[in-house]
């Protein structure tokens, strides 16, 4: 698995972004100290994933997750995405309204290995549910597949008992090769893709949806012996 780790800003350079108006200043300095509540419980989060894949490894003689990438956003792109929503540059909009600052992406083998994993998750006593979007049963019409969950994860901080939202997205090898790709044509080219293109990336979606469920079938098969997934 992949853990990735960013470099911790430093408030001292906020002065420096002389691009950024007053009140951005005050808001990213603000984030800035509040940003070690999200890293702790990202980094505790994480824990908690590696540790279900090798329970799953120890009792079903399987590793349900391929790998693991998670990110805080940045000051600066959450100051743009407060004013793409037209909300109030406030650290009050942060887990009421906006609920993705900490974000993990986990990459499962097979389409059950993300519901065990999602089922295992919601044993744990200092989780909670806050919202959850499937995307695998019920995609885009763009052709995206991904289940989205967002938990309220319990730390604590200095003694003080808080709850962190944290947004997971789970996904095959097959969808997050799609999602990568799709967003690489979508949002880094400079041709606008046509109805005809955007067609194709929906059917690739699919295609690759079915194939999916094929190798976890096949997986199911060598693993039971149980003929009946042909």
């Amino acid at each position: 698995m992949i853990l990735k780790k960013e470099h911790i800003p430093n408030i001292g350079r906020i002065e420096d972004n002389s691009f950024l108006t007053k009140e951005e200043k005050e808001f990213v300095t603000s984030f800035i100290l509040k940003e070690q509540e999200y890293r702790y419980a990202l980094r505790k989060m994480s824990a908690k994933l590696e540790n279900l894949d090798d329970y799953c490894e120890m009792h079903f003689d399987h590793n349900p997750i391929h790998h693991i990438e998670s990110r805080i956003k940045t000051a600066s792109s959450l100051v743009e995405k407060i004013h793409r929503r037209g909300l109030n540059l406030s650290l009050d909009v942060l887990g009421n309204g906006i609920y993705d600052v900490a974000g993990i992406r986990v990459v499962c083998n097979y389409i059950n290995d993300i519901y065990k994993i999602e089922q295992l998750l919601l044993t744990e006593n200092d989780i909670e549910v806050l919202l959850r979007k499937d995307y695998i049963l019920n995609p885009k019409d763009t052709g995206y597949r991904s289940l989205h969950d967002i938990y309220l994860l319990s730390i604590n901080i200095d003694g003080e008992e808080k709850k962190i939202p944290i947004e997971i997205q789970f996904r095959t090898i097959a969808m997050d090769m799609w999602a990568s790709l799709e967003h690489e044509l979508r949002y880094k080219s400079s041709n606008n893709l046509d109805e005809k293109d955007i067609f194709k990336l929906k059917t690739y979606s699919d295609m690759l949806y079915d194939i999916d469920l094929n190798m976890q079938r096949l997986y199911i098969k060598t693993v039971t012996g149980d003929s009946d997934n042909d």
